[in-house]
């Protein structure tokens, strides 16, 4: 399939553009960005979907280098960050980018949509939830994600051949992301003294290996439409499952002593501070500890009983990524 990636040099979006490739599917992305902490693919171009003229030079390239026009579209591209992105930005990039690239796709005809959303349109619900749970963003981050899900299924609905998965990934980790399951390998590497609270509830998850399968998965389940899956690995685990099975990796231990919730929230607000004045992102804030201490139980059974099945465990991924992180120690 003839597929357009935006986002190309993110996270996800970086190697998405090469499992694709070796797929057997034809690819070209863009991004406002030209730093890639991944292999940057050749075929990413430099531009903002915010701009429709980047957007034509982009589809322009693609019919020039394969003779034929894009078919499917995969909506990686968002504005991310817990500090030093203000609510306007998020909306710029995460709604306003979104409608401009479904103005896009009307244009050049292109009627198949993998929106990458986030469970953050779903907030912080109270015990398990799955794709049926009411909205409730709590977060910019969340609410921009939510405003581009509506415009896609406003857009899909527009015309009744078009065809829209929304994806819905909890926290994704794996080499070369520097979030939340990095934030606690780096803590039990370097300041493995203290942690938050008892470390009972669950942590949603999801590996950058998962993430990759789930999206490949999606693209033959395209049809006129609309559907939607959560993409959280299995099984489910505590945080204290989680940090064990970090600490079960040479160079990393279990922290010695906890504090309580409060307290460490307490401690977050003073980053807050700075955070806010110089509208900088810091490894230490209040929504951060907040973060650290709240369940987050999200399920993904829909798309595994549409087929999907996990490769690779959370042992394995937690594994890989804790030896990219020493080996990133050693050469830094």
């Amino acid at each position: 399939m003839n597929i357009l990636i935006t986002g190309s040099n993110g996270f996800v979006g970086s190697k998405l553009m090469w499992e694709l490739e070796s797929n057997g599917h034809k690819v070209i992305g863009v991004d406002i960005s030209d730093h890639c902490d991944a292999i940057k693919h050749p075929n990413t171009q430099s531009g903002d979907i915010r701009n429709a003229s980047d957007l034509d030079k982009t589809f322009s390239a693609f019919h020039m280098q394969y003779l034929s026009n894009i078919e499917l579209i995969i909506h990686c591209a968002a504005a991310k960050h817990d500090f030093g992105i203000k609510r306007e930005e998020y909306f710029s990039h995460n709604e306003n980018g979104t409608k401009t690239l479904l103005e896009f796709a009307q244009q050049h005809q292109i009627n198949k949509l993998i929106y990458i959303s986030t469970v953050s349109v779903f907030g912080h619900p109270k015990g398990k939830s799955n794709e049926e749970t009411p909205y409730n963003p709590d977060h910019p981050y969340g609410e921009s994600k939510l405003a581009g899900e509506i415009l896609s299924i406003d857009w899909q609905k527009m015309d009744s051949d078009r065809e829209l998965i929304v994806l819905r990934p909890t926290v994704i980790y794996g080499p070369n992301n520097f979030a939340n399951v990095y934030n606690l390998i780096d803590m039990l590497h370097r300041r493995a003294l203290l942690t938050i609270g008892r470390g009972d509830h669950i942590k949603s998850i999801v590996s950058l290996n998962t993430m990759l399968e789930m999206i490949s998965f999606a693209i033959p389940m395209l049809k006129p439409g609309y559907q939607h899956f959560n993409c959280v690995d299995e099984p489910y685990i505590s945080l204290h499952e989680l940090m064990q099975i970090v600490a079960n990796n040479p160079g990393f231990k279990m922290p010695k002593f906890t504090i309580p919730i409060r307290l460490a929230i307490g401690i977050g607000l003073i980053f807050d501070v700075p955070a806010k004045l110089l509208s900088i992102d810091l490894p230490v804030n209040s929504d951060r500890m907040r973060k650290f201490a709240t369940a987050t139980h999200f399920c993904a059974s829909k798309i595994r009983q549409a087929g999907y099945v996990q490769t690779r465990s959370i042992q394995e991924s937690v594994a890989e990524m804790c030896a990219w992180y020493i080996a990133k120690q050693k050469n830094s």
